[in-house]
């Protein structure tokens, strides 16, 4: 009899990776709470949702095995706390949270990793006095303010001076609700330390400029046990803090990636995660031979799965389904078809209309020219760029394409074929 699993929020894309896995036919996927209220709202009322997926599962007729997503909050929140509700194999909320909320989880890194941690401080957005706060806690400038939660790069502004930081708070005012609300209420629910509580989640962080070769590292920790199972690179637009793609295998130095490695044992023990999937960013200074430590993440990156299907021969989507049931996965490696694969972004930095996006016939050229190759446009005729779901703040994302290379070379020169095959026309 097939396992009942139930993915918050499933998406086609997503599901159709997860069911290329070899033991995809035990399982049966159900999608637990819709698209538009987990990913796609305007507000999030985090009780409610609750409210609505313990409902959800209470109406279902059969058993509920597994509960996994592999979406941002307020997704990861929710997973915790449905999960002990139905008595399942999850996360517990306060660790979660804890890696969340980017001002607590700084400070637990700080604690384990701190040679790797850049200057940071909490600030409240609302406050007129907020910069000299930042100034007087020793943030040199140039420097990045973010919400203590948010999703990506959303409401991320980099700082030359005072007026940068001016016009970044007239924004974060106005937004930075849509995301604190809900993460209060999870806030709520859990144990936090005074520090912490005094910031809340409609707070913000101030954090020194890091940078160099981005990677990710993947992994899991079930019964207490921590594994990294691989690392994926992050390629950014020349002379921009912008995503080009990712690649996977990493390029960087092995004992790099040990040392990687080390720190995201650490930070996760650091705040007893347990049962879940994570992955951990980093940038790698070449020439200070300096590794820093840029956030960690309570999940599995759903734009790396079909770059390990790809590369190892199994979506990371296995170890989400394995830890979700209580087991202990087990992630090929190198049996793939593919030595090398990559996720390109399709991005404009122009905000306009959208009049045509790639045709059927367009996506079926690319596929026969890379075969293997899966695209996924996220910009609709008729939108304009700026309206369309949340974004990073300087480049609007208009698709992706996932594509498999013997060599980073062949990759890369795939992504440009791609990108001049994948055409868009936008009003702007």
């Amino acid at each position: 009899m097939s396992r009942n699993v139930f993915v918050i929020a499933m998406d086609d894309f997503n599901l159709e990776t997860m069911k290329g896995l070899r033991e995809s036919e035990r399982y049966s996927f159900h999608s637990l709470l819709p698209q538009d209220k987990v990913l796609k709202a305007d507000e999030y009322d985090y009780d409610e949702l609750v409210r609505e997926a313990d409902e959800e599962l209470q109406n279902f007729d059969g058993s509920v095995d597994a509960v996994v997503t592999w979406w941002d909050f307020p997704s990861t929140g929710l997973l915790p706390v449905i999960s002990e509700l139905w008595d399942l194999p999850g996360p517990d909320l306060r660790s979660i949270v804890s890696l969340e909320h980017k001002y607590w989880s700084r400070l637990e890194q700080r604690s384990v990793a701190n040679d790797h941690v850049p200057p940071f401080t909490a600030f409240d957005p609302f406050d007129d006095n907020a910069l000299q706060l930042i100034e007087n806690q020793g943030v040199p400038y140039p420097f990045w303010v973010k919400p203590v939660k948010s999703v990506g790069s959303y409401l991320g502004f980099k700082i030359e001076g005072p007026e940068d930081f001016e016009q970044a708070m007239t924004t974060m005012r106005a937004e930075i609700a849509q995301f604190g609300d809900p993460f209060q209420r999870a806030m709520d629910r859990v144990d936090v330390p005074p520090t912490v509580r005094a910031a809340g989640a409609h707070a913000c962080v101030a954090e020194g400029i890091i940078g160099g070769w981005q990677a990710t590292v993947e992994g899991y920790v079930t019964h207490g046990q921590v594994n990294c199972y691989g690392i994926v690179d992050s390629i950014r637009q020349e002379g921009s803090s912008t995503f080009r793609g990712y690649q996977y295998p990493t390029r960087l130095p092995l004992p790099i990636q040990r040392r990687m490695q080390q720190i995201s044992e650490a930070v996760v023990k650091q705040v007893q995660l347990d049962c879940s999937c994570f992955n951990v960013e980093f940038f790698y200074d070449e020439d200070a031979g300096h590794i820093w430590l840029l956030e960690v993440n309570t999940r599995l990156s759903q734009s790396h799965c079909d770059l390990f299907a790809k590369v190892d021969g199994a979506s990371s989507q296995r170890a989400m389904l394995d830890v979700a049931q209580g087991r202990t996965p087990r992630m090929p490696h190198r049996k793939g078809e593919h030595r090398v694969a990559g996720k390109v972004f399709l991005r404009t930095t122009e905000d306009g209309v959208v009049r045509r996006v790639p045709s059927e016939e367009d996506i079926a050229a690319v596929a026969e020219r890379f075969p293997g190759t899966r695209v996924e446009i996220e910009a609709e005729v008729g939108g304009r760029l700026s309206e369309m779901n949340v974004q990073e703040t300087y480049s609007y994302e208009l698709g992706r394409a996932y594509v498999g290379a013997e060599s980073h070379e062949a990759l890369y020169e795939a992504w440009d074929e791609i990108e001049d095959m994948l055409s868009f026309d936008i009003e702007r």
